[in-house]
C-alpha cells in the first residue's frame, strides 16, 4: 500500500504575525545605533563647515541631517507601536491641557511647515483629560506632519480642537492622489498610540474632496 506523504502545514497567521513583531522590532532596535552615528557625525560636519564653504555643499548636508532626523522617527514609531500592540509599552494617564498639547505640535512642526510653504493655523478650547501627554504629542504630531505632506505649496493645513474631538484638514485638494491615502507607518503609530488610550482616528474627504484627519481624544 502506497502511503502519502504528510502535507506540511504552513505557518499560522497568529505565528506569521509574531515573526513579523520580533523582526520588526529586531530591525528598529538595530537601526537606532548608525542612525545616530550618521546623525552625530553629520552635526558636526555641519559644525565645522567654513562661513565660506559653498552653500550648495552646507544645503545639501542639511538635507540629508533633516532625511536622517526622519528616518530616526519612523524607526522610533515602528518600535513604539509593536510595544503598544503587544502591551510591552507603558501608557501613563495623567490630567492634560488639549490646548497645550496641540500648541507644542504646532511648535513641532512650524519648521516643516515652513519648508514646505504651508500655512498652519489652529485652535483648541481648553479642554481637559486623562491621557498619556508623550504619546498623545507624538500621536497629533504625525498626523499633522501626513497633512503637510499631503498639502500643495502655499496651502494650509488647519487644526480645531473642541469637545474632546481634533480634526486636523488640508486645505484645498490633496497633493497625491483623489482617494483617502493609504495608510502609512506615522498614521499606524497614530492609530496604535491612540488606541492605547482609549481613542481613536479615522481619515475621509469632506464635501468639497479635501481631506480630513479626525481624532477622537481619551475621555
Amino acid at each position: 500500500m502506497s502511503q502519502r506523504p504528510i502535507p506540511r502545514r504552513g505557518p499560522r497567521s497568529g505565528e506569521l504575525r509574531v515573526v513579523r513583531d520580533d523582526i520588526a522590532g529586531l530591525l528598529a532596535h538595530d537601526l537606532r545605533t548608525p542612525l545616530s552615528a550618521i546623525s552625530m557625525n553629520l552635526d558636526f560636519v555641519l559644525g565645522e563647515l567654513e562661513d565660506t564653504e559653498a552653500e550648495s555643499v552646507r544645503a545639501a548636508l542639511e538635507d540629508c541631517r533633516q532625511a536622517n532626523v526622519r528616518a530616526v522617527r519612523l524607526v522610533s514609531d515602528m518600535a513604539d507601536a509593536i510595544q503598544l500592540a503587544s502591551g510591552e509599552r507603558r501608557v501613563t494617564l495623567s490630567e492634560v491641557d488639549g490646548a497645550e498639547i496641540v500648541g507644542e505640535v504646532v511648535r513641532r512642526v512650524v519648521a516643516d511647515a515652513a519648508g514646505r510653504s504651508v500655512e498652519i493655523g489652529w485652535t483648541a478650547q481648553g479642554d481637559t483629560f486623562r491621557a498619556d501627554a508623550d504619546l498623545l504629542t507624538r500621536a497629533l504630531e504625525r498626523i499633522v506632519q501626513r497633512a503637510l505632506w499631503h498639502a500643495r505649496s502655499g496651502g494650509r493645513v488647519d487644526i480645531t480642537l473642541k469637545s474632546g474631538n481634533v480634526v486636523v484638514s488640508v486645505g484645498g485638494p490633496p497633493l497625491v492622489g483623489t482617494e483617502v491615502p493609504a495608510r502609512s507607518l506615522a498614521t499606524h503609530f497614530a492609530e496604535a498610540a491612540l488606541r492605547a488610550q482609549g481613542g481613536a482616528m479615522w481619515t475621509e474627504k469632506d464635501a468639497d474632496g479635501a481631506l480630513v484627519y479626525k481624532v477622537q481624544l481619551p475621555a
